[in-house]
């Protein structure tokens, strides 16, 4: 009885160990998954005009705006860490939309370049003229 008792003890040593050799299987985490899927990315640009003194008070309002959605985002106890982290780049996509409505537009055409070499280096010049023309510019 004695040995039967001695057998069961070593076997179930002998499971444990086997239990702490065997691995789980690696899996990622949602993070990481949303980051490999395209759903999110490391970091998020704002291309915010500048150019025109109307586009001060309007790029300021966006920010703001953003910022206020963002902190509420930040405060949810509803939402896993990965789901303020992608509500809150979705706010930054709608900011940047907002921003390249403002007007006035860009005088330049997209992907345009009209550039030469100047004692400074080059130098793109490309919707020089436009604003020259305009008359609300100092």
């Amino acid at each position: 009885m004695q040995m039967f008792h001695l057998d069961t003890k070593i076997k179930l040593e002998q499971n444990e160990d086997m239990r702490k050799t065997v691995r789980k299987p690696f899996r990622n985490t949602e993070t990481v998954n949303r980051l490999g899927s395209g759903q999110m990315r490391f970091k998020r640009r704002l291309d915010l005009p500048m150019w025109h003194q109307d586009h001060l008070l309007k790029v300021s309002r966006i920010l703001i705006e953003a910022g206020k959605r963002i902190e509420k985002i930040s405060n949810e106890s509803a939402l896993r860490n990965v789901d303020k982290c992608l509500t809150a780049q979705t706010v930054l996509k709608l900011a940047n939309i907002d921003a390249s409505r403002l007007t006035p537009l860009d005088p330049r055409e997209r992907g345009s370049e009209l550039g030469e070499y100047t004692d400074r280096g080059w130098v793109n010049k490309a919707g020089h003229a436009e604003l020259n023309a305009r008359d609300d510019l100092d």
